[in-house]
């Protein structure tokens, strides 16, 4: 591998990706010890700290399977078990009585999406809060909203349906076991530890000398950084980090020093479909190049997960390789894809040319 010509061309790619972006948020972390590579751009960030979304997901999932491994829960164990009949009422196709964690974690539930998914009359979600970008969105008014505005998608076990609602109903179930608000255990189980020290959930309020203020972030065309309205992020637990942050949780994730390795396969049985040549597991997605273009057929296997706001966390299990990408607006996913793909493109070719 020609090291040199490698970053070259790694820097021709993202300043043109950067270029078409339209001025939103743009980052880019390639990280292989194994290769001795490190690539990040801009080479040098004023604010590199940035709204990860979804990527969350990741991490509420080492949290629940940490819990397990303690002894706290198990994944056949029922939400019942654990929160209130009320609370549960009306959000089910099937019995909720009979929905258990792993459903949930693996999108199986039947649930109705908060988020992506549109209400009786049609309207999605993002469309009715910026309406009221100041409101401060409780998870008990979440899960109102979907009681009282949506349809289950299915029967529990009938399909893979991604959503937030799944995850949100765990990460109470979390709080709930554990005695502990949801930054509390990221901070003390994973943040902490692991040396995360520009890594914070900004749904939670922490002291204004000790908050992580990130760059923008745009839904659609509303950049809504300050708004209230984040608050509706809590089943990834509205997380801001850094791609040095991702790249030490990955290390440590994919390095066994998070979850065991019952766990670790567990998230990566693939059963369901986000999208084409999006791949999902438990809390995990795989990416499948050649279902998005078949010229990518040999491009590696990437597992880890993406956010709404064109935000990349992936790690190249077989050549030891970590992808950080923010694009910083929904508006962006598309782009995203393209640089990713053309990035791999790039490092395999540069690979096999040893």
């Amino acid at each position: 591998m020609n090291q040199d010509k490698l970053l070259f061309n790694l820097e021709k790619l993202a300043q043109k990706a950067q270029s078409k972006n339209k001025d939103k948020p743009f980052q880019v972390l390639v990280h292989s010890e194994k290769h001795n590579l490190h690539f990040s751009f801009p080479a040098i960030q004023t604010n590199p700290i940035f709204h990860i979304a979804s990527i969350g997901k990741l991490l509420t999932t080492v949290l629940i399977l940490q819990a397990v491994e303690t002894k706290k829960l198990a994944l056949e164990d029922k939400l019942s078990d654990y929160l209130d009949a009320a609370l549960l009422a009306g959000l089910f196709k099937s019995n909720p009585n009979e929905i258990t964690i792993l459903d949930c974690l693996s999108h199986r539930s039947g649930v109705a999406d908060f988020f992506e998914g549109k209400d009786k009359n049609g309207k999605t979600f993002l469309n009715m809060i910026m309406e009221n970008p100041d409101t401060n969105w409780t998870q008990i008014m979440l899960l109102d909203h979907v009681r009282n505005n949506m349809k289950p998608v299915g029967n529990r076990g009938e399909k893979f349906a991604y959503g937030d609602t799944g995850f949100l109903l765990v990460s109470m179930v979390l709080e709930k076991i554990e005695s502990k608000l949801l930054n509390q255990l990221l901070d003390e189980q994973i943040f902490y530890p692991l040396g995360m020290k520009n890594t914070q959930s900004m749904i939670y309020k922490y002291p204004t000398e000790l908050r992580k203020v990130p760059q923008e972030i745009w839904l659609d065309h509303h950049e809504v950084r300050s708004f209230a309205i984040l608050s509706v992020d809590q089943a990834d637990g509205g997380i801001v980090s850094t791609p040095e942050d991702l790249i030490l949780f990955q290390q440590a994730f994919h390095g066994g020093r998070l979850i065991n390795q019952e766990h670790y396969d567990l998230m990566q049985k693939w059963q369901g479909k986000f999208r084409a040549g999006i791949h999902y597991g438990t809390g995990m997605m795989q990416l499948h190049f050649n279902e998005f273009f078949f010229l990518m057929r040999n491009f590696p296997k990437l597992v880890g997960h993406i956010g709404v706001l064109a935000t990349h966390c992936f790690y190249d299990q077989e050549n030891d390789i970590h992808y950080i990408i923010n694009c910083g607006s929904t508006q962006n996913m598309t782009s995203s894809f393209i640089l990713l793909s053309n990035m791999v493109g790039l490092i395999k070719s540069s690979l096999s040319s040893k």
